[in-house]
């Protein structure tokens, strides 16, 4: 499992995942993930494109960033999710809380309105 942070000097960070968000992948990638998003600003968007499989301390992960955010007043999207991927949101039901949109564009976009 990647991380890549992307962050400009306006907009939302961008944490780019790529490889597999399993309980290896997560623990690799947990403390520098939640660090990142508890220093940030702004919203966030996090770009699982890269992303071909997601576990349940993915999934968790996750639900922990979405809950810091919504604490501080931010946001949070997910962005490019796989079918496979995608798919476990909507059997999960963490699309009601965390929104998924196809792309980066679409996240921003989501974001702005």
């Amino acid at each position: 499992m990647e991380l890549t942070v992307l962050e400009a000097a306006e907009g939302p960070l961008r944490v780019v995942l790529a490889g597999r968000l399993d309980a290896s992948g997560a623990d690799r990638v947990e403390a520098d993930f939640a660090s990142r998003i508890a220093s940030g600003r702004g919203d966030v968007i996090v770009d699982l494109a890269g992303v071909d499989f997601i576990g349940s301390l993915g999934i968790r992960l996750l639900i922990s960033a979405a809950r810091q955010t919504i604490r501080r007043r931010r946001r949070l999207v997910v962005c490019g999710a796989r079918p496979a991927v995608a798919e476990v949101f909507a059997t999960s039901g963490l699309d009601d809380l965390i929104p998924v949109l196809p792309d980066a564009e679409a996240a921003l976009a989501h974001l702005r309105a």
